[in-house]
């Protein structure tokens, strides 16, 4: 069975634990009991849970306490904590840093559905998952300034109430508008950090149904999203944290205690939310890093190769044209030797710079080697390609490269040779044994050849590839 997240239960109550671990246990996650607040810290330690759900009844401390402990702990900051409070221990435990709140552990449809929004949103879960770094870019929300939330109603002067409970007790800059006008400026991505959605406008669900379009467009997916429900709705709940809020509240702030509630809940969101955008950020870095040559800011070859492979593939199923490009620094060595290894690192980033200035929009630019560089030209047959290097290779010819102080002159030249390969789009049959080491053999055969002829030139492979 696969496991779908270890869980701590914590609750002083047998019967609690009990119904717990069965219902959680079904849903396929694996649960860990304790039947006291130090035992559960104990746990936590030992078992490192994805989330904490905290009952009423610990024995020898609050919700509260438990969760101000638990947040103590070693790389506890963010762990996700579910507790089960009414009245004035739901303030209590929210100041705490309970990242949620339910009413009643017997809800199966809402318990399970609030673990799973707190699965989705917690920060370690998403940290396995590498982000879509081709798909387009979320929105960029300013964190250094006042937070922002939209509150969206039916009517404007519902929204408007909302903001007139919820402004003294939030920092917030509050913006109240309509649907199609948040759906509008999200367009153009002026996303605020939280949304809060009333579920029912003009029709039943209107809010439900803008929130999951919200959560669908890649420039909103990642603002926090707070449903209202009446009182009488409270049983779509769960069908509103599936779709992707983050918190769900009871409409109606009729009295102190229910607008601290709320505010707090929308800070908790706060949190969450940038926690999570931290963690994205954090996750693009990392992986930017393992695909990129950290002294020339390009492509490396452990990406370039799979890039090559899947654009050969393209291709050779539309029968268009690819060309290959392999381009290698003439006598490198004798500037290393001759002017030092910061001459030599001045001149791979002038050349990696003229290249990529230089090069089409569409090409794929490499560091493969220590001075060699891979070009990648789609739609490119070996003509165009050669008239491209051409360019290149003059270009960087004629341009002398400065030098880092301390060098023994303060600019050098460079040149380089280059040889290319090419896929020749045909309407003919493909080649089956056509592969991207064929096409880089081709170019690299082509590139010891202008060497051998006096470097500083270019050469065509031989005959190009029919597709």
């Amino acid at each position: 069975m696969n496991i779908a997240g270890r869980i701590l239960v914590a609750d002083g109550a047998p019967t609690t634990r009990i119904i717990a671990k069965v219902r959680l246990t079904t849903a396929c996650y694996e649960v860990i009991t304790a039947t006291s607040g130090a035992e559960a810290l104990r746990l936590a330690e030992r078992s490192e849970p994805q989330i904490v759900l905290i009952g009423p009844a610990l024995p020898d401390m609050t919700s509260a306490q438990l969760c101000t402990a638990l947040r103590e702990l070693v790389g506890m900051a963010d762990l996700p904590i579910l507790v089960q409070a009414q009245g004035a221990a739901r303030i209590d435990a929210l100041r705490a840093g309970a990242s949620a709140l339910i009413d009643d552990l017997e809800d199966d449809l809402t318990l399970l559905a609030r673990i799973r929004g707190l699965m989705r949103s917690d920060p370690l879960a998403q940290a396995s998952g590498p982000p879509d770094i081709l798909a387009e870019p979320a929105a960029k929300f300013r964190h250094s300034e006042r937070p922002h939330a939209v509150f969206i109603a039916g009517q404007p002067g519902t929204a408007l109430g909302w903001r007139h409970a919820l402004q003294r007790g939030l920092d917030f800059a509050i913006t109240v508008c309509e649907p199609d006008r948040a759906l509008a400026d999200a367009a153009y991505g002026q996303v605020p950090d939280i949304y809060l959605i009333a579920a029912d406008m003009n029709q039943p669900g209107d809010g439900l149904r803008l929130l999951s379009e919200l959560r669908s467009r890649p420039v909103s997916k990642e603002a926090g999203f707070v449903i209202i429900l009446a009182p009488e709705r409270l049983d779509m709940t769960a069908v509103a944290l599936d779709l992707g809020a983050g918190d769900v509240l009871a409409s109606g702030f009729a009295n102190p205690l229910a607008v601290s509630e709320a505010a707090m809940r929308l800070e908790a969101q706060l949190r969450r939310k940038r926690e999570q955008d931290r963690l994205r950020r954090e996750t693009l870095r990392q992986m930017q890093w393992a695909m990129s040559d950290p002294l020339t800011g390009l492509y490396n070859r452990r990406h370039a190769l799979p890039r090559l492979a899947a654009m050969l593939e393209d291709a050779m199923r539309a029968q268009r044209h690819l060309s290959v490009i392999v381009m290698d620094l003439d006598r490198f060595k004798q500037v290393n030797d001759g002017f030092g290894h910061a001459a030599g690192d001045a001149v791979l980033r002038s050349v990696a710079q003229q290249l990529s200035r230089a090069l089409p929009a569409e090409a794929v630019l490499a560091r493969i080697g220590g001075e060699e560089f891979l070009a990648v030209l789609p739609d490119h047959p070996l003509h165009a390609a050669c008239e491209i290097a051409e360019t290149l290779r003059q270009q960087v010819a004629a341009s002398p490269v400065p030098l880092p102080l301390g060098c023994p002159a303060a600019e050098i030249r460079i040149s380089f040779s280059a040889g290319i390969a090419s896929l020749q789009g045909s309407q003919g049959p493909q080649d089956p044994f056509l592969t991207p080491d064929l096409l880089l053999s081709q170019a690299d055969r082509a590139l010891f050849s202008a060497k051998a002829q006096g470097r500083n030139r270019i050469v065509l492979a031989g005959a190009p590839v029919a597709a």
